[in-house]
């Protein structure tokens, strides 16, 4: 009885280390995933910054970058590679023979990129030795925004951030243990218990009593393995005597034992609860005895300072603030404790909270806030001192990315509009209030009426819906009319915004005027198909029309009649009344011309006095008969010109053919309405032909 009561006492401290290392190792888990977070929150910005400035702005993005990395020693560099070739490297000393790499051809980075652009998402490749040297895992962040204008966004690059892998584990304190080789990681490529060892011994993985643990590598995963404390040697020469002492005084051992595991149990439980709230937050939580030196000082100083941090127990609780700042401490903390300034019970009233600056080990400075307030220590005849002390690195870089989001959206030259769920206006910059002669009282908490959209088909709505559902974002230029009643054209950019459990959170609508763009593109498109003197259809412009006209006519079963008009006798008129006059007789040509027939009918000149006109919907060869008849009638009316006084009279050879009897192309119509212009021209002025005389006169008996 009295033996298998020591040996529960030795399962149960066995139990106490397990249980210390297990905490141990979460410890380790939890500060590896912090410092990769904090490394992944660098990448994730600088791609962020490139896709809202539409590419790489490298003068507004280098000082933002290089504020990042200062407060993130673990990444080495940022590298930014448009079309997978790194292009820029922050900073440059030291990674010279980055520059340049094609990241797609890479025999050992080239897979995890690939992954990337594949899949669209954030990977964590390696580690790999690097070309500028050093061995390293990498976060690539591939960057894809709209480049094209087409509405859909397209793959742009990659954003990567080498993470130093020996810095990464001294800052989670793990160095001492790989050192030993009680420690042991594996995940290449993040790939978790399927990757390789990449740190520590491989044979950790193979022990059957190693105490494994997952860490969340960002994107990827890794598997921590760690060999199991073994009991000092006090427990067990405690456990040897106390089984020693059982034969003699058995029932006075396992009174004690008893008394002395629940002790154990009690102040377990208290280490255990003290270390989880303190090594798990990331504020740093010490505390002073009376005198004023440090009893406690929780993980998160080591992991806010560096390893300088350690040996500060026993010391001046002022030993943790750099020399130029601990005067000012001492002189706030002495007025906290003027005794008529403390209140009677358990703690005083006063508090201190003061911004000091702290001072890495490696030299570099950080923001925090303190806060310290005396407490009465029970037995000690004094008052000590427990405080706080917060890294505000963060908060300062979250205010300047916010401060710098803000200047965006109030200096943008494009009109911007945030709107609710329920499409109601939550804000509007400067540009949009200008745009629409608005102000953002009128505009925001109604839903957005203007700009107004003249075309408010379901076309047009479906497709603004469809853009969103599938891809998130909907782009397209509208004629839109402003309150001040004006019509403008202008291009669209709407993009949905989900919350985290992807519901329909917030719709952001960039809106920029292309009014002079679009005007623009109108009239160099008019330009091309036109004929600069008539304004009639050019060559270019009549295979365009023509080609829309012989998909109507097949799909309606109608004919085209398509007329080769040459004007006769138009050279004398140059010649004897002058250019300008051949020049006014030619847009009159061509006015007549269109007023033959229908408004959708075409009128094209080919060059000189040469016209031709394609009329639609003919069935028959009557409605041919009819139309030449009408093109001549026109024609032979006299001109009345301004330029002269006298009238002048044209004539015309007119051949006809028709689609698609006398042939289904524009080529093939052309040729043969040529031919019976021709035959028109040789039999006399003023006259029409058509083609299927000229088949009929070649025809034989044998044909027939």
């Amino acid at each position: 009885m009295l033996l298998t009561t020591t040996w529960v006492v030795e399962r149960q401290l066995t139990t106490a280390v397990l249980q210390a290392d297990l905490d141990n190792l979460a410890q380790i888990r939890t500060r590896i995933e912090s410092q990769l977070n904090q490394a992944s929150n660098v990448s994730d910005g600088v791609g962020a910054m490139i896709e809202v400035n539409q590419g790489l702005d490298e003068l507004s993005l280098r000082p933002v970058a290089e504020r990042m990395l200062e407060r993130t020693p673990v990444i080495r560099s940022i590298a930014i590679a448009p079309d997978n070739v790194i292009r820029v490297s922050i900073p440059l000393e030291g990674n010279e023979a980055a520059i340049g790499v094609d990241l797609a051809a890479h025999p050992e980075q080239g897979g995890s990129l690939r992954r990337a652009m594949q899949t669209g998402e954030p990977v964590l490749g390696g580690p790999y030795e690097l070309v500028q040297g050093g061995y390293a895992v990498i976060h690539r962040v591939p960057v894809r925004f709209d480049r094209d204008g087409d509405g859909a966004d397209e793959y742009w690059g990659v954003v990567s951030t080498p993470i130093d892998i020996m810095r990464l584990f001294e800052a989670a304190g793990v160095g001492k243990k790989l050192s030993e080789g009680t420690l042991a990681v594996r995940g290449m490529d993040g790939l978790g218990a399927e990757g390789a060892v990449f740190l520590g011994h491989p044979g950790l993985f193979q022990q059957g009593d190693t105490l494994k643990s997952p860490v969340i590598a960002l994107d990827g995963r890794w598997q921590l393995a760690m060999q199991p404390s073994e009991p000092s040697a006090m427990v067990t020469g405690l456990i040897r005597f106390a089984e020693v002492m059982a034969l003699l005084a058995g029932l006075l051992v396992m009174w004690l034992a008893v008394r002395w595991q629940a002790q154990q149990h009690l102040m377990i439980d208290s280490e255990r609860l003290l270390r989880d709230v303190t090594s798990n937050v990331s504020d740093v939580v010490f505390r002073t005895n009376n005198v004023g030196q440090l009893v406690y000082v929780s993980p998160a100083y080591e992991r806010m300072v560096g390893p300088a941090a350690r040996g500060v127990i026993g010391a001046s609780w002022l030993n943790l603030f750099p020399e130029d700042e601990r005067r000012r401490i001492r002189e706030a903390a002495e007025r906290m404790q003027q005794p008529n300034r403390a209140p009677s019970g358990a703690s005083h009233g006063a508090r201190v909270v003061l911004a000091v600056r702290l001072t890495r080990s490696d030299g570099t400075e950080i923001p925090a806030e303190v806060r310290v307030e005396p407490v009465i220590l029970a037995g000690q005849g004094g008052a000590g001192l427990v405080g706080t002390m917060t890294d505000l690195s963060d908060r300062q870089a979250f205010e300047q990315l916010e401060g710098l989001a803000t200047a965006v959206f109030e200096g943008a030259g494009d009109a911007i509009v945030i709107l609710d769920r329920y499409r109601r206006v939550l804000a509007v910059n400067p540009a949009f209030e200008r745009l629409v002669g608005q102000s953002s009282k009128e505009l925001v908490g109604g839903r957005l009426t203007t700009p107004e959209p003249l075309d408010r088909s379901h076309r047009r709505l479906e497709a603004c819906a469809r853009g969103l559902r599938q891809r998130g974002r909907w782009t397209e230029e509208l004629a839109c009319r402003l309150p001040d009643g004006r019509e403008r054209v202008l291009g669209w950019s709407v993009d949905l915004i989900r919350d985290d459990r992807r519901r329909v959170s917030r719709y952001v609508a960039v809106i920029s005027d292309v009014t002079t763009r679009h005007r623009r593109m109108q009239a160099m498109h008019h330009r091309a198909l036109h004929d600069p003197l008539t304004d009639t259809l050019n060559r270019s412009g009549l295979d365009e029309r023509f080609e829309q006209a012989r998909l109507h006519a097949l799909r309606e079963g109608t004919g085209i009649a398509l007329a080769f008009v040459d004007l006769n006798g138009f050279k004398p008129i140059n010649d004897t009344l002058g250019h300008h006059v051949g020049d006014e007789v030619l847009r009159e040509v061509a006015r007549r011309l269109s007023r033959v027939g229908r408004r959708e009918d075409i009128v094209a000149r080919l060059g000189g006095d040469e016209f031709v006109v394609a009329f639609y919907g003919v069935r028959s060869n009557e409605d041919m008969v009819r139309l030449g008849a009408s093109l001549l009638e026109r024609l032979r009316e006299p001109m009345v010109l301004s330029g002269t006084a006298q009238l002048v009279h044209v004539q015309a050879s007119i051949g006809f053919a028709r689609f698609p009897d006398d042939a289904d192309t524009l080529d093939g119509l052309m040729r043969r309405a040529d031919a019976a212009m021709y035959r028109a021209k040789e039999t006399k002025d003023d006259t029409v032909v058509f083609h299927r005389d000229l088949v009929d006169a070649t025809e034989s008996p044998d044909d027939e």
